[in-house]
This record gives C-alpha cells, sequence and structure tokens, in this order.
C-alpha cells in the first residue's frame, strides 16, 4: 500500500487522497513559503516531519478533555459555555493521526517515536468565493456562505496576539480609534505593549492576498450568527491561552498566530459547531525565545531588506490598483524580481527552529525526543542573536 493521489499540491503541504473520501493525508515537505508568495527557492531539511509532529501534538493535546479539566481560565472567560464545553469534550478537530509512507497509522508513545511527515484528516469542503472587477477594483462574492453550508472550511484566517513584537502588522491598523475600539482597546497600542487576554483579529483566507477584516465584515462573509461568532472569538482565545501555557514549559514565548476553522453541524437553535482544522505550528505561530524569533519571522527578516521584498510590495499595490489577480506575474515579468536564496548560517539556523521545537516538545511531552541531534533551543538562540548575515 502506498500513500493516495495528489488531489492538492500546496506551497508546504500536498493534500492526498480520493476526492470527498475521508481520509485525506496531508504530507508536509521541506518547502516553505513566506509573504505569500508561495514555495520558496530553497527547501528546510526536517522541516516536513517537525511540523507533521506539531500538528499532531497540538491537535492531540487540544482534543482531550484531561487538559483542559484543571486549567485555569482568566475570570473574563472563565464563565463561558465554550469552556464547559471544552471539559468535557476537548476542542474538536479533524485530525486522525500520524500515517507512515504506506498509509499505516504510527501512533506515537513514550516509547516509540519516530519521524512522520504525513497526518491523516477528516476532509472538509472549501467553498471558494469568486471574483469580479468593478470600476478598476477586484471584488470577491461570498454568496455562498450565506446559504450557511456544513463541513466547509470557515472562510477567515483567525489571528490572535498576546503583544505587539517588533514589526507588529497590528501597529497598521491601530491608528483608527473605531478599530482600536473593536478590539476592546481604549487607546493605540505601542511596539512592547502585552496583552492578558488576546486580541483577536479576522483576516481573508481564500482571496490571492490575505485582508484583513473588521468584525462586520468578517462575520458577514463568512455568514456566521451573532452566536457562532461570539464563540469563534471565545474559543480562539481559550485555545491561543492553552497553546501559550504549553510553550512556556519549553521556555519559549508565544506572541501572536492563526487558527483556521471548519463548520460542523447545525445544533436546534440553527448554530453551527466549530472545528479546528489545517494544522499548528511555527508557521502559523509568533514565537520569541531570548529576543530571537523561533518562526517564519527568522526568515522574513532575511527577505525584507532584499530588492525582491520591495519589488513584491509594488507588485501587490499595482495589482490593487489594476484591479488583477496575479500580482505574482507582476513582480516575475514586469519588475523581474524573483526571491534570492537563502545565506548557508541562515538555512541552517531555520532547519533547527524547527527540528528544536519538535525536540523540545517531544522531549517535554512525549518522553522521548524527536531529533535529538538538534540543537537545543538555546543554541538556537545563540545563533540568531550573533551578526546578522548579508543579504543580496
Amino acid at each position: 500500500m502506498t500513500l493516495p493521489s495528489i488531489i492538492y499540491e500546496g506551497s508546504v503541504k500536498n493534500v492526498r487522497g480520493e476526492e470527498g473520501q475521508s481520509p485525506y493525508v496531508f504530507e508536509f515537505s521541506d518547502r516553505y513559503s513566506i509573504f505569500d508568495w508561495g514555495q520558496m527557492p530553497d527547501v528546510l531539511n526536517g522541516k516536513g516531519e517537525s511540523l507533521a509532529f506539531m500538528a499532531w501534538f497540538f491537535f492531540d493535546f487540544l482534543g482531550k478533555a484531561e487538559n483542559w479539566q484543571h486549567w485555569q481560565a482568566p475570570k473574563e472567560l472563565a464563565d463561558e459555555g465554550v469552556l464547559r464545553v471544552l471539559r468535557e469534550n476537548g476542542v474538536k478537530h479533524h485530525a486522525l493521526g500520524l500515517v507512515d509512507h504506506d498509509a499505516k497509522p504510527m501512533p506515537l508513545a513514550r516509547e516509540f517515536l519516530s519521524p512522520a511527515r504525513c497526518l491523516a484528516v477528516e476532509p472538509v469542503d472549501v467553498i471558494d468565493p469568486d471574483s469580479r472587477t468593478e470600476d478598476g477594483k477586484l471584488v470577491w462574492d461570498y454568496a455562498a456562505y450565506l446559504k450557511r453550508p456544513e463541513n466547509t472550511l470557515v472562510p477567515l484566517e483567525v489571528i490572535f496576539r498576546f503583544g505587539v513584537p517588533d514589526g507588529s502588522s497590528l501597529l497598521q491598523r491601530t491608528g483608527s480609534a473605531e478599530y482600536c475600539k473593536t478590539l476592546g482597546l481604549s487607546k493605540a497600542p505601542r511596539t512592547g505593549d502585552t496583552f492578558a487576554i488576546p486580541l483577536v483579529e479576522y483576516s481573508t483566507k481564500l482571496e490571492t492576498s490575505d485582508r484583513y477584516l473588521s468584525y462586520g465584515e468578517a462575520q458577514g462573509i463568512a455568514g456566521l450568527t451573532n452566536e457562532e461568532f461570539r464563540v469563534l472569538g471565545v474559543l480562539t482565545r481559550l485555545i491561543a491561552l492553552r497553546l501559550k501555557d504549553v510553550f512556556e514549559t519549553i521556555g519559549v514565548e508565544l506572541w501572536d498566530g492563526k487558527f483556521e476553522f471548519a463548520f460542523g453541524k447545525k445544533d436546534r437553535n440553527g448554530n453551527r459547531a466549530l472545528m479546528l482544522v489545517d494544522s499548528i505550528g511555527p508557521d502559523e505561530l509568533r514565537l520569541i525565545k531570548g529576543g530571537a524569533h523561533l518562526s517564519k519571522e527568522a526568515l522574513r527578516g532575511f527577505y525584507r531588506p532584499t530588492a525582491w521584498y520591495a519589488g513584491l510590495e509594488e507588485a501587490k499595490k499595482l495589482a490593487r490598483e489594476r484591479g488583477e489577480k496575479d500580482w505574482k506575474r507582476i513582480c516575475k515579468e514586469e519588475l523581474k524580481l524573483i526571491p534570492p536564496i537563502l545565506a548557508p548560517a541562515v538555512k541552517q539556523r531555520a532547519e533547527m527552529v524547527y527540528k528544536g521545537i519538535a525536540k523540545a516538545l517531544s522531549r517535554q511531552f512525549c518522553g522521548n525526543a524527536l531529533f535529538p541531534d538538534a540543537w537545543e533551543l538555546d543554541e538556537v538562540v545563540k545563533s540568531a542573536t550573533a551578526k546578522k548575515e548579508k543579504v543580496a
């Protein structure tokens, strides 16, 4: 038996299976993507196995009621019905378990811990919004979500923020007093600010470039009832807080991140359950230790000074002005810019970020360390805070 055929090839992972039949298999690759570009020119050895383990670990941990029953939530969230459900059932998610290259289950136990890069999941439908150009602007149509589908991806990235680290995009939006009020802020935040209860923002998931949304826009395009939207916000905050505690056990700070959800079945009141989907790991989270980034932010920091990044931003601007989808074509064909390869030291350190976090988590929670030869996280931090490599 071998893995089923690829039905979708993403920039970071492949989805294998038979259309509409459970299970699907997420095959995590060593590829990486930043700034919505898609596959970048390098690969990061060990990244696929690291991400597969972390996806399984976090889904498994959050999905167990026992990991919620004695956890103390902040008083602002402690009385919510959502927390009661978590203590009874855990987080509903679509992960079924790790599988090997022959699609056979690979249960992880204290006595057995072996790298795998494939995670079996229950499939959910994805309804891509229609698009058209009106008056030179690209317009997206989410009418299909007003029909309130079930077993379907929520067309939003749900972003949580515990603070404002250097480079946070939050500062680009909080010049608006109205937006600050939406987030529950009495004034605009500054770099270094932290929040005991994470802020929640929403952006589009299924468009060619992510765009941030007001709460009303997010609820509207996704076709969420008031109760569904409330539960989405509370559930996001609780999961984020639980993850923050997990990372603290390995000496890592969780600053922000994003989740994806799917609609489940309707209850007797017509509100749909929410299921955590996709994956959770350094690609979805901003993790910091000793002032060093242990996530894709380290890669972004390498590329921001390059001519390619400046061209990418210009290409996105031109695409918006023209009402075009394909800003990547503009960058490559018109501006003649493609991403450079990573400096060798940056590439090695990025590999050790993924493997080092997987090693620390598996040792802490599974009793045996995955990637035993990977750097310890303190070594990764030491390397990251050394003299920065020059880029073209």
